[in-house]
């Protein structure tokens, strides 16, 4: 099962005319239960965001100080650029540095207020940490921000002086060389925040009493006024505009850790922030350990990505995939690591069944067997994306492969198997196998793609047929060990003009 959750958010960047490039959150996850705790303390990370009312962010009057209105955050946030240079004197026209209207976190539990950035294009994201236990306790709030191939430096972050940042960033002078991290196999800059405490007696030496809320450990998130087009595309690397951004809190209790102050004491508990330990914290961000069916089912079911740590077997399958019945249903873009283990899908045996219904999103180290299709590829009025297979073998199938309407979603599979029949509709768009292998299956060895797709180092078993319907293009392939050339691509393809062979 999960160890803790974190607060996952995903940056939508587009590439547009003009300078930069937009940016926009999606958030998945419930923020009260992103943290991790050492002892007899609770804490709650929450997060809350201005309201906009025609087009300004709304005001109120608290303690007779006039003061933006909060609520809690929601999703699909655009980013841009942020107008200005936080940097310059306040008197320069360039100036996009605090706003002179305070953000009241008496609102939200807590005391006092904080600045914002006045520049355009500064997304709010303020994230507090409650102390909800009955202990005094320590906490410090971590930043994971997906960076592409950038050293980060276009993407700077706010936060209150109540946390101390050892957050990294490389915009600052005169701190840390950055912390950077590959998490899931992308590459993370790490920032963290420790709590300081406040002017309040009762928060001095970076205590978070128990019932009590702190300022934002991260408050505001920007893109640097400078970035450009090229920077925005080296962010996003080879994601299709998608980026994560990971926000997690931990906290132990000040009891016995009196003498060694917030920083020594969290490190202590829980160790330094490094970049083996922030790999393996924020993994478990990401993903929900499963082992069995209905633990499996819950977690696909509530939008999370899974990890099987054992062979799961589905008997019988009893969901909808729109069609027929299906295994499990991924609807929301989730990843499915199998681990290296066998998703066993029994009473999915008729023709519109399937082992795995989805409408986009990874499946990895999985071996799918027991279904009449073994993935089914479709789409619903709330998702579609593309379908992504690492590592996946499908066997014991009728179907390997399938699509009959797709959303142009795309499939792209590589390091596979697939033992069986493989057919996908012209609406999956088009798809790519690369270092695959192609043999029998419950008596089948054939593909016939409708879609335009491409064979780059894949393999086909001796007397296997693809039927093509679109055109296909084979580079580095074999049949039966067989380099494929157009020679003898008549003995794979049964229509060689829609055949290309590189």
């Amino acid at each position: 099962m999960k160890k803790f959750l974190a607060l996952l958010l995903v940056l939508v960047i587009g590439i547009g005319a003009g300078i930069g490039g937009t940016v926009a959150y999606l958030t998945d996850t419930e923020s009260e239960v992103n943290v991790m705790t050492v002892g007899n303390v609770d804490i709650e990370q929450h997060e809350y965001e201005r309201i906009v009312e025609n087009g300004e962010y709304k005001k109120d009057t608290i303690d007779s100080q006039t003061s933006y209105v909060l609520k809690d955050f929601t999703q699909d946030k655009p980013i841009y650029p942020i107008v200005g240079d936080p940097s310059l004197p306040g008197d320069d026209p360039g100036y996009a540095g605090w706003d002179a209207t305070t953000v009241r976190m008496s609102q939200v539990k807590s005391y006092g207020g904080m600045q914002v950035f006045a520049g355009v294009g500064a997304q709010d994201k303020f994230v507090t940490v409650e102390n909800t236990g009955v202990s005094d306790a320590y906490v410090r709030t971590l930043v994971a921000i997906e960076i592409g191939s950038t050293d980060g430096s276009m993407i700077g972050t706010s936060y209150h002086s109540t946390w101390e940042s050892t957050d990294f960033d490389p915009t600052t002078t005169g701190v840390d060389e950055p912390l950077y991290a590959e998490i899931d196999g992308q590459k993370y800059m790490v920032k963290e925040y420790v709590y300081q405490g406040a002017t309040d007696v009762r928060h001095e030496n970076g205590i978070l009493p128990a019932g009590e809320t702190s300022y934002p450990s991260l408050a505001q998130v920007y893109m640097n006024a400078a970035a450009t087009n090229e920077d925005v595309k080296a962010i996003d690397g080879d994601k299709n505009g998608e980026l994560n951004i990971l926000v997690l809190s931990q906290a132990v209790q000040t009891a016995n850790f009196e003498k060694l102050g917030a920083k020594t004491a969290l490190d202590t508990a829980f160790g330094a922030v490094t970049e083996e330990n922030v790999a393996e914290w924020f993994f478990d961000v990401l993903y929900t350990y499963v082992g069995t069916a209905d633990e499996l089912v819950e977690a696909l079911e509530a939008g999370e990505n899974v990890v099987l740590t054992d062979d799961v077997k589905i008997d019988p399958a009893g969901m909808s995939n729109a069609y027929g019945t299906t295994g499990i249903n991924v609807k929301n873009g989730q990843t499915i690591d199998g681990g290296g283990n066998t998703l066993d899908i029994k009473g999915a045996g008729g023709t519109w069944d399937s082992g795995i219904n989805t409408t986009g999103g990874l499946i990895r180290d999985l071996t799918v067997t027991g279904s009449f299709r073994g993935i089914f590829i479709n789409h619903n009025s709330d998702h579609s994306e593309p379908v992504i297979l690492k590592n996946v073998t499908i066997d014991g199938t009728t179907y390997t492969i399938s699509c009959d309407q797709g959303m142009n979603q795309t499939l792209t599979a590589t390091d596979s198997t697939f033992n069986g029949w493989t057919s996908f509709a012209a609406t999956l768009g088009n798809a790519k196998f690369v270092d695959c292998y192609f043999g029998e299956g419950n008596g089948y060895a054939y593909c016939r793609p409708y879609a335009p797709t491409e064979f780059v180092n894949c393999e086909f078993e001796e007397g296997y047929t693809l039927d093509p319907r679109a055109d296909v293009v084979f580079e580095n392939c074999t049949l039966n060990g067989v380099a494929l050339t157009d020679a003898n691509i008549a003995e794979l393809v049964t229509d060689t003009t829609k055949a290309t062979v590189k």
